[in-house]
């Protein structure tokens, strides 16, 4: 009788279960935390292993059930966290790791995208757009379906956390307190943001905007790093209302710019300059200057709910910093119709055919996850995937015909070789080596150096 009842409640479980176990046509993400604590805030980082069993042919497993790889786990995001049932998380292995096919880290993050109601894909057609127009480095994702402490938690995206790494945003990694001159001017990475922190800088933007810009990493300063980076930031600043195209070219990389902003534009992001919006800037080299560059692309939560056949930076829905000011130099208009003929002519189909490919392989784990999610708070359905590809579809060929109607085909780069190639606009660098009492002297623009780069005075 023991043995019988142990079977029914067996299938009975099954049964309840049925609906919500993982449908195994994505890679599946295993997470068990520390005595199953639950993960209930953005700070408090919880004890945890995990494994993948990737199920995908391409992509290799993750640890195993039997030797999961251990880390830690919290919440991740501002309303994206508190506005919806379904979380997004952040994890942090001990030590790096290969995760499917992309790069060695520690870092990671798992996105919900529950405000979503376009069938997942303005994140990933976001980042398809950033990568075709040769943006420096766009974020890896890869939808999964996670199992958090044994319960099934729907469709999320495994992707690659925005920090300074060699795979990454590739620049010097700055050490924490730096005081030496040579080593505070990078790198830097910094985000345009909408929530107050200790680490902002506030200022006024030139048409009387109040912005803030948190520090991402160093993560600690010193006092020189402290003033090195107001001063940028507001150099910056006076520079993208000053007159000098000089200036300007000297502090901002004017074609990655471009290709930033024009990214926004075809996903007609109205908050894209608002939050998540990043910055950064690596080592200035023999005296020459590193220009700030935009980048990496992120957020697209709030992508084509605007729906109008305006710029993104005319009455936004959220305030868009800087972009309008910068929209207005000429330096940056040739710039961008550049950028929008490559894309209008070499990417805008095969962009097209990626997000319908996309939108397959999600299909069958996107209506599981409506199973789950459904009904809840902040919930969009994608279960009916076909239609939200068409919907998406819609969105983003309008969107590429009402800027067809304000830029035309653009304007072909003299140069333009079949890519969208990197642009340092940094000065051209006039050097000569010689050697002062057995040592390497290099010359620069009129000043001296030793060999590790360091002015000698």
């Amino acid at each position: 009788m023991k043995r019988f009842f142990f079977i029914l409640c067996t299938l009975l479980s099954a049964i309840t279960l049925g609906a919500v176990n993982p449908t195994r046509t994505l890679p599946v993400v295993y997470i068990n935390t520390q005595n199953k604590q639950a993960v209930n805030d953005t700070e408090t980082q919880v004890p945890m292993t995990l494994y993948i069993d990737s199920v995908i042919p391409d992509y290799h497993p993750l640890g195993s059930a039997q030797a999961p790889i251990p880390g830690t786990i919290k919440g991740r995001g501002n309303w994206t966290w508190n506005g919806f049932d379904k979380k997004p998380y952040k994890i942090k292995f001990d030590t790096k790791h290969k995760v499917l096919g992309m790069p060695n880290n520690r870092h990671w993050c798992l996105m919900a995208n529950t405000d979503d109601y376009l069938g997942f894909l303005k994140m990933p057609a976001g980042f398809f757009i950033s990568k075709a127009l040769g943006l420096r480095w766009t974020p890896r994702t890869r939808p999964v379906e996670l199992v958090l402490n044994g319960q099934y938690m729907g469709l999320y995206f495994l992707t690659e956390h925005v920090r300074i790494a060699s795979h990454r945003v590739h620049i010097h990694e700055q050490a924490d307190n730096e005081t030496h001159r040579d080593s505070i001017s990078g790198g830097w990475l910094v985000e345009i943001d909408n929530y107050p922190s200790e680490n902002n800088i506030t200022f006024q933007e030139g048409n009387g905007q109040h912005v803030m810009v948190s520090l991402k990493e160093p993560e600690s300063l010193s006092s020189q790093q402290r003033q090195y980076i107001e001063n940028q930031i507001y150099s910056l600043n006076n520079a993208l209302y000053g007159s000098s195209e000089n200036e300007l070219i000297q502090r901002l990389d004017i074609h990655e710019a471009a290709r930033y902003y024009l990214v926004q534009e075809i996903m007609e992001d109205c908050e894209s300059y608002h939050g998540s919006c990043f910055l950064y800037k690596d080592r200035d080299s023999l005296g020459v200057t590193d220009p700030w560059k935009f980048g990496p692309v992120w957020d697209f939560g709030n992508a084509y709910n605007r729906h109008q056949e305006t710029w993104i930076y005319n009455n936004p829905t959220f305030a868009q910093y800087w972009i309008g000011q910068l929209a207005q130099w000429p330096v940056f208009q040739q710039a961008l119709r550049e950028q929008w003929w490559i894309y209008y002519h070499t990417q805008k189909e095969e962009v097209r055919t990626q997000i319908s490919d996309f939108a397959a392989t999600i299909s069958t784990a996107a209506a599981r996850d409506a199973d789950v999610w459904r009904n809840t708070q902040g919930y969009n359905d994608n279960s009916n995937m076909s239609g939200k590809l068409n919907d998406f579809l819609w969105r983003y060929d309008w969107r590429i015909q009402w800027l067809y109607s304000q830029w035309g085909e653009g304007t072909k780069p003299a140069t333009w070789d079949n890519e969208a190639p990197f642009t340092d606009n940094r000065s051209p660098i006039t050097v000569t080596k010689t050697l002062h009492n057995g040592q390497i002297v290099i010359e620069s623009n009129g000043k001296k150096y030793n060999i590790l780069g360091q002015e000698i005075h």
